[in-house]
């Protein structure tokens, strides 16, 4: 098991993980992400001050791994 890092990345502010979570690969570690970022998204939204861009930046004690990033953009159309 390997353990990883998901630090998360509101609007340029970086929230680094700590702790951390021991994986079996990194195809678990991109999940966690994606799921993790589908949570922070859906929280942000409904709170009164929602992110324009979120990521959840996957690491090991080697370095990054892989990232999960959201963009919300609202345009009007007239």
């Amino acid at each position: 098991m390997i353990r990883y890092f998901f630090d998360i990345i509101t609007d340029g502010e970086v929230a680094p993980d700590e702790e951390g979570l021991f994986l079996p690969d990194i195809e678990a570690a991109r999940c966690e992400a994606s799921l993790s970022l589908t949570e922070i998204a859906r929280d942000s939204f409904r709170s009164a001050k929602w992110a324009e861009r979120m990521t959840v930046s996957v690491r090991t004690g080697d370095g990054p791994v892989c990232e999960a990033a959201f963009h919300w953009k609202s345009t009007a159309l007239h």
